[in-house]
């Protein structure tokens, strides 16, 4: 029973290793990561033809973030509605979107005690796991309602 208890605690504790943390750390990682975002959100708010998703072009199939970008400029431009139908994963990107903002732009110190509170909060509740779980079931649901 103990080394039961062991494994499954060493599963856990690897199921649940932070993931937006250590992003937060690395400013560098969050100014690209916040540019890419801010520019892709600019570019599909005045309807400039983007780059297609390669999964879709390739293989005809929605990948997992498809429509995220304009369920986005969809939620700036207040159409909560209308956004959360185009991909229910909206609000949390621009969550996301905002963490990395405020990652690229607060001093080090603050930004060091944010992570490591976001690291704790990750490895407690598991939320990195979920969300990925979450966002693995949603696509397989896309995709079903697709065919």
């Amino acid at each position: 029973m103990n080394a039961q208890r062991i494994n499954m605690a060493a599963v856990r504790d690897r199921l649940y290793t932070p993931i937006l943390a250590p992003m937060m750390q690395n400013r560098w990682i969050n100014i690209l990561l916040a540019a890419t975002s801010v520019f892709l959100v600019t570019v599909t708010t005045f309807e400039v033809p983007a780059w297609q998703c390669p999964l879709k072009a390739t293989l005809g199939v929605t990948c997992p973030g498809c429509g995220l970008t304009r369920a986005i400029v969809l939620l700036a431009q207040g159409q909560w509605l209308s956004a959360v139908k185009l991909h229910a994963f909206a609000p949390l990107g621009v969550a996301v979107g905002v963490l990395l903002v405020a990652g690229a732009l607060v001093p080090i110190k603050w930004r060091a005690k944010a992570a490591g509170r976001l690291a704790v909060f990750e490895r407690r509740s598991g939320i990195g796991f979920w969300l990925l779980l979450s966002v693995l079931i949603y696509w397989i649901c896309r995709l079903i309602i697709q065919m």
